[in-house]
């Protein structure tokens, strides 16, 4: 009779341990599937941590001012410099800030040569091209319209 008793709770003791783990698998899925879905950070409208001109943010990176660096890398900042070149979803400042655009930028929007203020998330500096990487870059536009 004990070792029915003993069997019966073993029996048991296994089915709740298998329904635990069951519930664990079903609660990580579901927490998984959430975190999947959810939409990512609109950076367009974070606030910037910093307002300064290509080439003094280009200068800091080349010399490697690790200070600086550590301050805006991963953190949205607001640029402003001379258009150098422009392609269909990205703009580069002279003397060699890369922006990649978070949209397709309209085609008569900016022109070489052209003054413009950009906001986007700092990615770091490319040694080999000697670049200052930003993402999720837009234009930003002044009260009264102006870039």
């Amino acid at each position: 009779m004990a070792q029915m008793d003993k069997i019966k709770m073993q029996n048991y003791l296994k089915k709740y341990v298998y329904g635990i783990i069951a519930l664990l698998i079903i609660a990580a899925t579901v927490f998984g599937m959430s975190e999947y879905r959810r939409p990512a950070a609109d950076r367009s409208k974070e606030g910037s941590v910093v307002f300064i001109s290509a080439s003094q943010m280009h200068a800091s990176f080349a010399n490697g001012d690790s200070m600086q660096i550590a301050q805006w890398m991963n953190e949205v900042v607001q640029v402003t410099g001379v258009v150098q070149s422009l392609q269909a979803n990205a703009v580069i400042l002279v003397p060699g800030v890369v922006c990649a655009l978070e949209t397709p930028m309209a085609s008569a929007s900016w022109k070489k040569s052209e003054e413009v203020t950009i906001k986007g998330r700092v990615l770091g500096f490319d040694d080999l091209f000697n670049e200052v990487q930003l993402d999720f870059c837009v234009e930003v536009v002044d009260t009264l319209g102006v870039h």
